[in-house]
């Protein structure tokens, strides 16, 4: 899909560690590569992006909106547990 390739572009930029899934149409994100990986894929209606943890979702037509969340995401997902906030 398109927008997953559009998103992808939006979290290299953001220095977020990408990897595009050969099973199925998804991105697997980290903050660094000994950290957690997160999915990312597209809902059935094609109009956001989901990532599984907590239900967390974003309008797919905002690949850049939603690459700053999931960016978020990754950094306080990544934290020691004292520094999230």
């Amino acid at each position: 899909m398109m927008v997953l390739v559009d998103l992808c572009r939006e979290l290299i930029k953001l220095g977020v560690h990408v990897g595009l899934s050969d099973a199925r149409p998804a991105l697997s994100v980290r903050g660094g590569l000994a950290l957690r990986k997160v999915w990312i894929e597209v809902d059935p209606s094609g109009e956001s992006f989901v990532w599984r943890r907590d239900d967390r979702a974003h309008h797919a037509d905002d690949p850049a909106g939603a690459a700053a969340r999931i960016a978020k995401y990754l950094k306080k997902l990544d934290a020691a547990p004292g520094e999230r906030s």
